[in-house]
């Protein structure tokens, strides 16, 4: 082989790797493309995902409300029941202290011989 065969070669391998290097240069612009595109929708995710454990959060606080309330329902519910059992009892005190009043009534009446004479 000639020098200007060899030079020729070398030339064609030279305009090969050229295009090879244009080639990975294309890539790895559009490859700084793609990382610039998820770079923006990673930060979007971000976002995302802090305005979901602000809900979150706020759900936590709303159930942690909640059941504050209900434990206040429940000591209101005991609180009623006890005091309706106390009323209830001190109704049935007094109808009973009514129902011994009458019968002494009648048994004091049934024993006075001269009430029903006429």
């Amino acid at each position: 082989m000639t020098e200007s065969e060899k030079f020729d070669l070398l030339l064609n391998e030279m305009q090969l790797m050229r295009g090879d290097m244009q080639f990975m240069k294309d890539d790895m612009h559009s490859m700084k493309g793609e990382m610039q595109s998820m770079k923006g929708e990673m930060q979007s995710m971000k976002g995302e995902m802090q305005s979901m454990k602000d809900d979150i959060q706020s759900i936590k606080d709303d159930m942690q409300s909640m059941n504050d309330r209900m434990d206040c329902l429940e000591l209101q519910i005991k609180s009623t029941e006890r005091v309706l059992r106390n009323e209830i009892k001190k109704s049935e005190t007094l109808i009973l202290d009514e129902v011994e009043r009458v019968h002494t009534i009648l048994d004091n009446h049934r024993h006075d011989l001269n009430a029903h004479t006429a």
